[in-house]
């Protein structure tokens, strides 16, 4: 995931300059600046993971707490600021903020569910792996700007968006499948916890009531 994160955001974030002379706001630098250490942070921790390295795994550990903030905070200030500009129900990226905000959501619920559950290591696993998924879609969702996609670019990002994500649930599917013959609660839990919210957030966008929610609050 911390590869699709810089690939995904190679062209709009860490090397714009060469695509774009336009800057980035503060806010948006910020917003990926503490996204890259969480997908940072969660490579590293799994690699200490795996090589039964539990001290520095659990100091490192309490670095998320800034950084989930981090991420709640731009993603919120970023995706409400995009959404104020929005001068219609029916505008395409109301789809993006509304499975943005949502995927905020999952994803806090996800990281406190895995530290309230750190003790049961396959389960805590499990959910960490669900949050970051939670919070990756975007970056998949940038691949459809690239120049072979022509003018799609908006049009079927949603798609890639939802395709990438679900590849990397089935892939945790899959995990459990052939190594313990049945997907674990915590695989069920985190399948849950990423798709049922952003059904709501599609539904939400779609009916236009998320738009009139925020435009006469």
């Amino acid at each position: 995931m911390l590869l699709i994160v810089l690939f995904g955001f190679a062209r709009s974030f860490y090397a714009r300059p060469l695509f774009t002379a336009s800057p980035l706001t503060e806010p948006l630098m910020l917003h990926g600046a503490v996204l890259t250490l969480w997908f940072l942070l969660t490579t590293v921790q799994a690699w200490l993971a795996v090589s039964q390295r539990r001290a520095p795994h659990r100091q490192l550990a309490w670095l998320a707490m800034p950084i989930v903030a981090g991420v709640i905070a731009s993603g919120a200030w970023v995706n409400t600021a995009l959404a104020l500009q929005l001068t219609s129900a029916e505008d395409p990226e109301n789809m993006f903020i509304w499975a943005n905000y949502m995927s905020l959501l999952s994803f806090l619920a996800l990281v406190v569910l895995a530290v309230a559950y750190r003790r049961r290591l396959a389960t805590h696993r499990r959910l960490m792996l669900f949050a970051s998924v939670a919070i990756v879609g975007p970056a998949f969702a940038r691949f459809a700007f690239w120049p072979v996609f022509g003018k799609l670019g908006l049009a079927i990002a949603p798609a890639f968006a939802v395709v990438g994500m679900l590849l990397l649930m089935g892939a945790a599917m899959s995990y459990d499948l052939f190594t313990l013959r049945r997907p674990q609660a915590a695989t069920w839990g985190g399948l849950a916890g990423v798709l049922l919210p952003l059904l709501v957030g599609i539904g939400v966008a779609l009916s236009g009531m998320g738009y009139n929610l925020l435009h006469h609050a």
